[in-house]
């Protein structure tokens, strides 16, 4: 039976938590836990897709127009933003919704293809390649500091490796350390940057020509995303990162594209995991799992299409009003608001899991992320935050 109430109240929520940076879904989904005895397991489900869907697709906006990300979207941010200073924000939001939307019927179309109709069996296939991935991450970390076109990106290649190990792997991590990290080296730096500004250049609202390299580029990201499945060390964060190494990230547009195709596919194929292999990689898909619930395959893929099509139109609509109210007040104090508003979001996630420990891993990923900012270092290779632990992790077993 169709409950398109609840998932039109995910969608709602969604909305809410994806414009304030610093807020991740598994976050609420721990605390909407709370109501799932009134709610009922059937009604539930639906609502957890129109939550997790709707924040993802939302969370463009703070991304592109503030420069402020969550772990998925961080790589994205930078190209975004920089669209966003040149009076292109809402081009740059509707090149992500439109990559994210691709993504979602991609992903949806790959996963019917390769599992339902030729039976592929993920776990198997997970089994043969697991002894290769951390020599393939090895290269990666390789052909950075090969390609680096200065001291200071090798510099900050390293640190964030090494601080990567030390919180993620020689520590106990929590939803809270991620957020710590990322916000710290991404989205703070980018904030304070934001300070020098009074206002932001006045946006151009049109939408961009679309190219058929956008469906090209969409289909191939969206395969990345498939490989988040049986890889249960990598994140959809590394994936993107990965990604963007294989693609020209000089091409803003196409890359901003690839970029939303590869986060919502991520979250898709972890979603269709949990009906197709019994398990799920996200917190929204181990939260489902967790239920213990047969779950319709055709009710999910028609709850998926509706909401990210109504996240969609969303996006498109309130990115318009919040490009208007940006232009109106002081940008310098609305930076100044976000960088408080992520701090408290920082100590309030804490309070009751080492508040101290993480208010240093949010200060030395300020650090890290003010340092490969001022010295023009490229801001993706500070994703060796994830990638030198896991790394570890693989070669360690």
């Amino acid at each position: 039976m169709l409950n398109l109430p609840y998932l039109i109240l995910g969608i709602i929520c969604g909305t809410i938590t994806g414009l304030f940076p610093g807020i991740h879904p598994n976050n609420i989904v721990a605390l909407s836990f709370l109501i799932l005895p009134y709610f009922g397991v059937n009604n539930y489900v639906p609502f957890l897709i129109g939550l997790v869907i709707a924040h993802y697709f939302i969370n463009f906006i703070p991304s592109a127009f503030l420069g402020v990300p969550d772990d998925e979207t961080a790589v994205s941010v930078l190209p975004m933003h920089k669209l966003t200073l040149s009076g292109n924000g809402y081009e740059a939001v509707v090149l992500a919704g439109f990559g994210s939307y691709l993504g979602v019927v991609f992903s949806i179309i790959i996963s019917l293809f390769l599992i339902s109709i030729l039976h592929f069996d993920v776990k198997a296939f997970y089994c043969h390649i697991k002894i290769f991935i951390p020599f393939i991450l090895i290269a990666f970390v390789l052909y950075q500091i090969f390609t680096s076109k200065s001291i200071w990106e090798v510099l900050v290649i390293f640190l964030s490796g090494i601080f990567g190990i030390a919180v993620l792997y020689c520590s106990e991590a929590f939803n809270i350390t991620l957020t710590a990290m990322f916000t710290g080296m991404f989205g703070i730096p980018l904030l304070i940057n934001n300070l020098k500004t009074y206002k932001i250049k006045n946006q151009i609202i049109t939408f961009p020509n679309f190219e058929l390299k956008f469906l090209e580029s969409s289909f191939f990201a969206s395969v990345a995303g498939f490989f988040r499945i049986f890889l249960p060390g990598i994140s959809g964060a590394q994936l993107n990162y990965i990604l963007s190494k294989i693609l020209s990230e000089r091409d803003l547009k196409n890359f901003i594209v690839s970029q939303g195709a590869i986060i919502l596919s991520n979250e898709i194929f972890s979603l269709l995991a949990v009906i197709f292999i019994g398990t799920g990689r996200s917190g929204v898909a181990k939260a489902i799992q967790y239920l213990n619930v047969n779950i319709d395959l055709t009710y999910t893929i028609f709850y998926i299409l509706l909401a990210s099509t109504v996240s969609l139109i969303v996006l498109l609509k309130l990115s318009k009003y919040i490009l208007i109210f940006i232009r109106k007040v002081n940008f310098k104090i609305l930076s100044m608001f976000f960088i408080v508003f992520c701090t408290v979001i920082i100590i309030i996630g804490s309070y009751n899991n080492y508040l101290t420990y993480h208010l240093v891993v949010y200060l030395t990923s300020i650090c890290i992320g003010l340092l490969a900012l001022k010295s023009k270092s490229n801001l993706s290779n500070m994703m060796n935050v994830l990638i030198f632990p896991t790394i570890l992790y693989f070669l360690r077993g």
